[in-house]
């Protein structure tokens, strides 16, 4: 290289306009752009999956501290039970006065009101009427309790397959952007190495 053009090429280098992968960069292009690029492209389309999986995530973690009250409110069964069935009142009241009022009718029509074999009949009958509607009643809260402490866990449920499905993306991910990275790195090394050769074996 003659000294005019060793000159210019020191003062390029010394006024810090263009780094040593950029003074052949225009000539041979960047070979670290291909692993920036694939680095991109999985940043991309892991924010795609994130979005994807969120809603699940997030209806699992809302669901837990909701599962949670639920099986505490069921620790004590006991008490559990009195709880539901101090919300029982109208229904199986409505039935015993219509139980009342039969027996009543039944009483009049057959000459025998106010005979201690009707007070009981009545009685009989009331007592059944009310215990079969309670026992339904219950029966039917019950089942609704029970669907929603499943649907609680469905949703926890669906909140850990869409969490393992983001571990696994991300780990799949972190080991690819690693590599590109790693591989960047690699090739600017390189890409020193040679050009600092190439500006001795020219010196």
């Amino acid at each position: 290289m003659d000294p005019a053009s060793l000159a210019m090429l020191m003062q390029m280098m010394q006024s810090g306009k263009s780094s040593l992968g950029g003074i052949f960069g225009g000539l041979f292009g960047d070979p670290e752009k291909p692993y920036q690029q694939a680095i991109n492209q999985y940043e991309k389309y892991g924010n795609k999956g994130q979005q994807v999986q969120n809603p699940f995530l997030n209806a699992g973690s809302g669901a837990i501290p909701q599962f949670q009250d639920w099986l505490n409110g069921q620790k004590d069964p006991s008490e559990f039970i009195n709880n539901l069935m101090d919300k029982y009142q109208e229904s199986p009241w409505a039935k015993y006065q219509q139980a009342m009022r039969a027996g009543q009718n039944m009483g009049s029509a057959s000459g025998l009101s106010g005979s201690t074999p009707l007070a009981q009949f009545m009685e009989q009958q009331a007592q059944g009427i009310s215990s079969k509607d309670m026992q339904q009643w219950l029966s039917n809260v019950l089942g609704i309790n029970t669907n929603y402490g499943a649907g609680q866990q469905s949703l926890m449920q669906g909140g850990q397959g869409a969490a393992n499905a983001l571990t696994n993306m991300y780990g799949d991910l972190g080991s690819r952007i690693g590599e590109q990275s790693y591989n960047k790195e690699a090739t600017k090394q390189n890409q020193q190495q040679n050009l600092w050769g190439g500006i001795f074996n020219l010196i």
